[in-house]
């Protein structure tokens, strides 16, 4: 469960970074864009719809939810069954089956995307190019294809469909290393809305257990 939330925070934060960026036509272009982008955001609220089909499984996980993102490492997602929140220092994730929630530090936590170095990774170990424009729905999209140059790499590949109109991403597919194929399409995204600063912090509902990793 942990894992998959955090393939959702991994999409959603491009997402971010790609938001309002994608006017000229080469892969090179669309990259000078990213950094612009990430200095210039504040913050940024966006619904998702997510699917995963299991590269060892013949099964497929469904998933919805809404994502809270912030400067310095703050985010926070949220589903029926899941909660994780970041104040840029501690990290909170709270199952409500289990009616548990863990608390660490961001800087311990390996396996947790930040938005600072996803950004340096991405410019690094992918390659990128403009695949055909597609229409999604009703939206017509220009659809930017990143492949990494690493066999390591958690992603190996991804797909990003970004409206022409409204400059928004409203889809991405992704493969992993493991397999697994991920589909995830947002919507209602609103940018620098002025998200309040408790939206980054945790309370922990009655009845919980708190476990504070050393």
């Amino acid at each position: 469960m942990r894992c998959d939330m955090y393939q959702i925070l991994f999409a959603v934060i491009l997402t971010a970074f790609l938001i309002g960026g994608v006017q000229a036509q080469t892969s090179k272009d669309v990259l000078a864009q990213l950094q612009k982008r990430y200095d210039d955001l504040n913050d940024l609220e966006v619904s998702f719809e997510q699917q995963v089909h299991s590269g060892v499984f013949a099964s497929t996980q469904k998933t919805s939810g809404k994502m809270y993102l912030a400067r310095d490492d703050k985010f926070r997602m949220q589903t029926d069954e899941q909660t994780i929140v970041s104040d840029g220092e501690l990290l909170w994730v709270y199952s409500k089956e289990n009616k548990q929630v863990t608390i660490d530090k961001v800087a311990k936590t390996a396996d947790l995307v930040r938005p600072s170095d996803y950004l340096f990774t991405f410019r690094e170990s992918y390659s990128t190019s403009l695949l055909p424009d597609t229409i999604l729905g009703k939206t017509e999209c220009i659809r930017v294809k990143l492949v990494s140059d690493e066999k390591d790499e958690f992603i190996q590949r991804m797909t990003l469909f970004v409206g022409k109109e409204d400059l928004l991403t409203h889809r991405a597919e992704y493969d992993d290393i493991n397999g697994n194929r991920v589909e995830i399409s947002f919507k209602d995204i609103k940018i620098d809305k002025g998200l309040k600063p408790e939206i980054f912090k945790f309370k922990t509902p009655k009845g919980v257990e708190e476990i504070r990793l050393p």
